[in-house]
């Protein structure tokens, strides 16, 4: 795992569309944090390159690395109840072996008004044979978390995931996450996000198809391509934010696509 994080640190410094990228993402991100405070702790923090964007964020991971400011296991995370004021996560909640068990653990971590953030892949009907093609994480869509909450926390490999896991908690599942969390989360925002300009890019681990100079006008592309997005994608943004005990039960949730 060192050797991965160690390789995307070089790549964030090397290769200019990533961090055109990620730069739009991190500064939508913080445009979203809650003012609340405490703590803003980013979960699987990898590179550490969001801690250029906020540099009091306290960076976690499960694999000790220097730039990291403390190591633990997101299911079980080290703070107090509604000690932390923002969990930011990118492409991490695909890894993690059970998602509706760390949901319920990040609820009570977090402060009443509190927010979750994540950033993650979107099998949308353009993007899914693009990642089959060229991603090696799978998307296994037959898979109920919410029925597998109760099995507990299972040995895997960190870097084992399930790429559909956003799009089946709060997309195909939504109603039933509704349900589930109705006392605890309000959905601030559930977008897809990046058409063109993240495939073009190659992610980390893949050459960029297109040269640093084509890139404003892959951006221009991508705007004109924002209609298209539930086709499109891939990505998603979802932010929940912890409810006051003062909601009721009946609160409404607020959804933006």
């Amino acid at each position: 795992m060192t050797d991965i994080l160690q390789r995307h640190r070089q790549t964030w410094q090397e290769k200019k569309i990533i961090r055109v990228i990620y730069t739009e993402w991190y500064r939508m991100m913080l445009a979203d944090l809650s003012q609340l405070p405490g703590p803003t702790v980013e979960l699987g923090g990898g590179g550490g390159n969001f801690k250029e964007f906020k540099p009091d964020v306290i960076t976690t991971d499960i694999d000790p690395q220097p730039w990291l400011d403390l190591v633990f296991d997101a299911h079980d995370m080290p703070f107090a109840d509604g000690e932390v004021s923002n969990l930011v996560m990118v492409d991490v909640l695909h890894h993690l072996g059970n998602p509706v068990l760390f949901l319920a653990e990040a609820w009570r971590v977090l402060r009443p008004g509190g927010r979750l953030l994540m950033l993650e892949p979107y099998p949308s009907a353009f993007s899914l044979p693009v990642y089959r093609r060229f991603h090696p994480e799978p998307f296994i869509f037959d898979v109920d978390y919410f029925l597998k909450a109760n099995d507990g926390l299972a040995q895997k490999d960190p870097w084992d995931s399930n790429q559909a896991i956003a799009y089946l908690l709060f997309f195909k599942h939504l109603r039933i996450f509704q349900q589930r969390f109705d006392q605890q989360f309000t959905i601030l925002k559930r977008q897809r996000l990046s058409c063109i300009l993240y495939p073009a890019s190659g992610g980390f681990e893949n050459k960029s198809a297109i040269p640093d100079a084509l890139i404003p006008v892959f951006q221009g592309v991508e705007t004109l391509l924002t209609p298209l997005r539930p086709l499109l994608a891939f990505r998603c943004y979802v932010v929940l934010e912890k409810k006051s005990l003062a909601v009721s039960d009946s609160a409404s949730l607020r959804l933006t696509d």
